[in-house]
């Protein structure tokens, strides 16, 4: 809003109290932003740019806004999560997201048939190592 204040004032056509009024802005707003410094948030946000890029390069983007905070902590720069969050934000950063871990087993489903119980027929194991066994299917929640 004030960038328009500011274009519509620059040829010198209508004096700042009524262009503010017109468009409902304090006129103390208006030159607060003139001369507004760069706060300490923004230059504070200006020197974590470079080492929350240079943390999420150097972790070959695995490192999201959490670890990056441990990280810069462990630095001796005390940064928030939220804040990391948003420095990566600004700069286009998103970590990949791995995906979720499938077991991959036997498909029961098919219409192959199925192999055989070779030890139900087959007399008990007379020593070790005679016969192996093995279950990979995954365990069901209780509901």
């Amino acid at each position: 809003m004030y960038a328009v204040i500011e274009q519509i004032i620059l040829p010198g056509t209508f004096p700042v109290h009524a262009v503010c009024d017109a468009l409902r802005v304090s006129r103390a707003g208006y030159y607060a932003w003139r001369s507004e410094a760069e706060s300490a948030r923004a230059a504070r946000d200006r020197k974590l740019l470079p080492l929350v890029r240079d943390v999420f390069w150097r972790h070959k983007r695995r490192y999201g806004a959490r670890r990056i905070a441990v990280e810069l902590v462990a630095r001796g720069e005390p940064c928030g999560v939220d804040r990391v969050a948003k420095l990566l934000k600004m700069q286009g950063l998103a970590a990949i997201q791995p995906k979720s871990f499938v077991p991959k087993t036997t498909n029961s489903r098919h219409t192959l048939g199925y192999s055989p119980n070779l030890l139900l027929h087959a007399p008990p194991p007379t020593h070790i190592n005679q016969v192996w066994v093995a279950d990979i299917s995954v365990p069901q929640q209780a509901a």
